[in-house]
Protein backbone atom coordinates (compact mmCIF):
# COMPACT_ATOMS: atom_id res chain seq x y z
CA UNK A 1 0.00 0.00 0.00
CA UNK A 2 2.84 2.36 -0.30
CA UNK A 3 1.87 3.47 -3.33
CA UNK A 4 -1.40 4.64 -1.75
CA UNK A 5 0.29 6.63 0.52
CA UNK A 6 2.62 8.55 -2.15
CA UNK A 7 -1.42 8.80 -3.55
CA UNK A 8 -2.62 10.40 -0.89
CA UNK A 9 0.07 12.73 0.32
CA UNK A 10 -0.05 14.51 -3.35
CA UNK A 11 -3.23 14.68 -2.92
CA UNK A 12 -3.39 16.90 -0.09
CA UNK A 13 -1.15 18.85 -1.80
CA UNK A 14 -3.06 19.13 -4.58
CA UNK A 15 -5.62 20.64 -1.91
CA UNK A 16 -3.28 23.17 0.06
CA UNK A 17 -2.89 24.05 -3.51
CA UNK A 18 -6.59 24.59 -4.62
CA UNK A 19 -6.95 26.64 -1.01
CA UNK A 20 -4.67 29.35 -3.16
CA UNK A 21 -6.56 30.19 -5.83
CA UNK A 22 -8.56 33.19 -4.35
CA UNK A 23 -10.91 33.06 -6.80
CA UNK A 24 -12.73 29.77 -5.32
CA UNK A 25 -12.94 31.76 -1.75
CA UNK A 26 -12.09 29.10 0.51
CA UNK A 27 -11.78 29.12 3.60
CA UNK A 28 -9.12 27.39 5.77
CA UNK A 29 -9.80 24.42 8.09
CA UNK A 30 -8.29 23.19 11.11
CA UNK A 31 -8.55 19.78 10.43
CA UNK A 32 -10.23 17.31 8.20
CA UNK A 33 -12.44 16.06 10.68
CA UNK A 34 -15.96 15.67 10.32
CA UNK A 35 -18.73 16.14 13.28
CA UNK A 36 -22.10 16.05 14.04
CA UNK A 37 -24.27 16.73 17.07
CA UNK A 38 -26.04 13.45 18.65
CA UNK A 39 -28.97 13.01 21.38
CA UNK A 40 -27.83 11.79 25.02
CA UNK A 41 -29.68 11.20 27.89
CA UNK A 42 -31.75 14.24 29.65
CA UNK A 43 -32.23 16.29 26.18
CA UNK A 44 -29.01 16.80 25.73
CA UNK A 45 -26.66 16.65 22.84
CA UNK A 46 -22.83 15.77 22.15
CA UNK A 47 -20.18 15.77 19.62
CA UNK A 48 -19.44 12.79 18.08
CA UNK A 49 -16.76 12.34 15.25
CA UNK A 50 -18.31 10.82 11.77
CA UNK A 51 -14.98 10.34 10.17
CA UNK A 52 -11.87 11.93 8.80
CA UNK A 53 -11.30 12.44 5.22
CA UNK A 54 -8.42 12.68 3.12
CA UNK A 55 -9.46 16.25 1.83
CA UNK A 56 -12.06 19.14 2.94
CA UNK A 57 -12.91 21.94 0.37
CA UNK A 58 -14.88 24.95 2.19
CA UNK A 59 -16.56 27.79 0.18
CA UNK A 60 -19.56 30.13 1.62
CA UNK A 61 -22.12 32.08 -0.97
CA UNK A 62 -24.28 35.10 0.52
CA UNK A 63 -27.90 34.61 -0.42
CA UNK A 64 -29.19 38.03 -2.02
CA UNK A 65 -32.03 38.05 -3.79
CA UNK A 66 -35.76 36.36 -4.20
CA UNK A 67 -38.81 37.01 -2.08
CA UNK A 68 -37.69 37.76 1.99
CA UNK A 69 -34.58 39.24 0.89
CA UNK A 70 -34.49 41.90 2.83
CA UNK A 71 -33.14 40.19 5.55
CA UNK A 72 -31.41 42.61 8.64
CA UNK A 73 -27.82 40.81 8.50
CA UNK A 74 -26.31 38.89 5.56
CA UNK A 75 -27.47 35.03 5.39
CA UNK A 76 -24.92 32.81 3.71
CA UNK A 77 -24.61 29.49 3.18
CA UNK A 78 -21.32 27.11 3.14
CA UNK A 79 -20.82 24.21 0.80
CA UNK A 80 -18.64 21.96 1.67
CA UNK A 81 -16.51 18.96 -0.47
CA UNK A 82 -15.19 16.02 1.31
CA UNK A 83 -12.78 14.55 -0.55
CA UNK A 84 -11.43 10.49 -0.34
CA UNK A 85 -9.23 8.62 -1.81
CA UNK A 86 -10.33 5.23 -2.47
CA UNK A 87 -8.73 2.38 -2.97
CA UNK A 88 -8.74 -0.69 -0.84
CA UNK A 89 -11.29 0.98 1.60
CA UNK A 90 -13.93 0.25 -1.03
CA UNK A 91 -13.68 -3.51 -1.04
CA UNK A 92 -16.95 -3.30 0.73
CA UNK A 93 -20.34 -1.94 -0.66
CA UNK A 94 -21.05 -0.01 2.82
CA UNK A 95 -17.72 1.65 3.35
CA UNK A 96 -18.11 3.92 0.09
CA UNK A 97 -21.68 3.96 0.54
CA UNK A 98 -22.07 5.51 4.00
CA UNK A 99 -19.38 8.11 3.05
CA UNK A 100 -21.25 8.96 -0.04
CA UNK A 101 -24.66 9.94 2.30
CA UNK A 102 -23.16 12.03 4.32
CA UNK A 103 -25.67 14.85 3.66
CA UNK A 104 -28.36 12.57 5.03
CA UNK A 105 -27.14 12.82 8.31
CA UNK A 106 -29.70 14.41 10.69
CA UNK A 107 -27.81 17.12 12.86
CA UNK A 108 -25.78 18.31 9.68
CA UNK A 109 -21.98 17.78 9.10
CA UNK A 110 -20.02 20.10 10.80
CA UNK A 111 -16.49 21.16 10.22
CA UNK A 112 -13.42 23.43 12.21
CA UNK A 113 -12.31 26.60 10.34
CA UNK A 114 -9.35 28.40 11.55
CA UNK A 115 -11.73 31.67 11.34
CA UNK A 116 -15.10 30.73 12.32
CA UNK A 117 -14.64 27.49 14.59
CA UNK A 118 -17.21 24.83 14.28
CA UNK A 119 -19.32 25.45 11.67
CA UNK A 120 -22.51 23.18 9.98
CA UNK A 121 -22.37 22.75 6.01
CA UNK A 122 -25.33 23.67 4.47
CA UNK A 123 -24.43 21.61 1.33
CA UNK A 124 -22.06 18.87 1.01
CA UNK A 125 -20.56 17.43 -2.13
CA UNK A 126 -18.33 13.98 -1.71
CA UNK A 127 -15.54 13.11 -4.23
CA UNK A 128 -14.25 9.71 -4.30
CA UNK A 129 -10.66 9.71 -6.25
CA UNK A 130 -9.54 6.13 -7.36
CA UNK A 131 -5.93 5.74 -7.98
CA UNK A 132 -5.41 3.17 -10.99
CA UNK A 133 -2.40 1.38 -12.00
CA UNK A 134 -2.17 -1.48 -9.77
CA UNK A 135 -0.05 -4.38 -10.50
CA UNK A 136 -1.81 -7.06 -12.29
CA UNK A 137 -2.25 -9.21 -8.94
CA UNK A 138 -4.26 -5.69 -7.40
CA UNK A 139 -5.99 -5.41 -10.49
CA UNK A 140 -9.34 -6.84 -9.06
CA UNK A 141 -9.16 -5.34 -6.04
CA UNK A 142 -9.16 -2.01 -8.20
CA UNK A 143 -12.36 -3.34 -9.97
CA UNK A 144 -14.02 -4.34 -7.21
CA UNK A 145 -13.53 -0.35 -5.66
CA UNK A 146 -14.64 1.18 -8.77
CA UNK A 147 -17.90 -1.04 -9.15
CA UNK A 148 -18.74 -0.02 -5.47
CA UNK A 149 -17.83 3.92 -5.69
CA UNK A 150 -19.74 3.50 -9.12
CA UNK A 151 -22.89 2.40 -7.14
CA UNK A 152 -22.22 4.28 -4.21
CA UNK A 153 -22.41 7.70 -6.64
CA UNK A 154 -25.63 6.35 -8.81
CA UNK A 155 -27.71 6.04 -5.13
CA UNK A 156 -26.61 9.38 -3.62
CA UNK A 157 -26.90 12.78 -6.06
CA UNK A 158 -24.20 14.77 -3.79
CA UNK A 159 -21.39 12.53 -4.50
CA UNK A 160 -18.90 12.12 -7.73
CA UNK A 161 -16.06 10.08 -8.34
CA UNK A 162 -13.03 9.84 -10.73
CA UNK A 163 -10.06 7.78 -11.66
CA UNK A 164 -6.74 9.00 -11.75
CA UNK A 165 -3.26 7.82 -12.65
CA UNK A 166 -1.35 6.24 -9.32
CA UNK A 167 1.24 8.60 -9.98
CA UNK A 168 -0.64 11.67 -11.01
CA UNK A 169 1.28 14.44 -10.00
CA UNK A 170 -0.47 17.03 -7.13
CA UNK A 171 -1.01 19.53 -10.01
CA UNK A 172 -2.83 17.20 -12.24
CA UNK A 173 -4.68 15.99 -9.23
CA UNK A 174 -5.64 19.92 -8.05
CA UNK A 175 -6.59 20.60 -11.84
CA UNK A 176 -9.28 17.82 -12.04
CA UNK A 177 -10.66 18.96 -8.28
CA UNK A 178 -10.86 22.23 -9.38
CA UNK A 179 -12.70 21.11 -12.50
CA UNK A 180 -15.27 18.68 -10.76
CA UNK A 181 -15.64 21.25 -7.48
CA UNK A 182 -16.25 24.51 -8.70
CA UNK A 183 -19.39 24.58 -9.93
CA UNK A 184 -20.49 23.73 -7.03
CA UNK A 185 -18.41 25.99 -4.35
CA UNK A 186 -18.90 29.20 -6.84
CA UNK A 187 -21.77 27.66 -9.38
CA UNK A 188 -25.76 26.91 -8.92
CA UNK A 189 -24.67 24.95 -5.25
CA UNK A 190 -25.48 21.49 -7.39
CA UNK A 191 -22.74 18.68 -8.60
CA UNK A 192 -22.74 19.46 -12.12
CA UNK A 193 -22.18 16.31 -14.38
CA UNK A 194 -18.61 16.84 -16.23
Amino acid sequence: MKGNVKFTRRLGAAIHDLGKIESLGLHACVSRSLYSPVAMPRGQYAWAKIMDCDGLLVGERQVKQGEGADTTRPVTLRFGVVIQSEDATSQSKPNPLGKASLSHIPNGVWVNLKKAGRVRLDRVLVVFLLPKGATPAHAAKFSTAKRNVENAAKLMPDCKWRVLPRQASASLMATELERITRSFIKGPGRPQDT
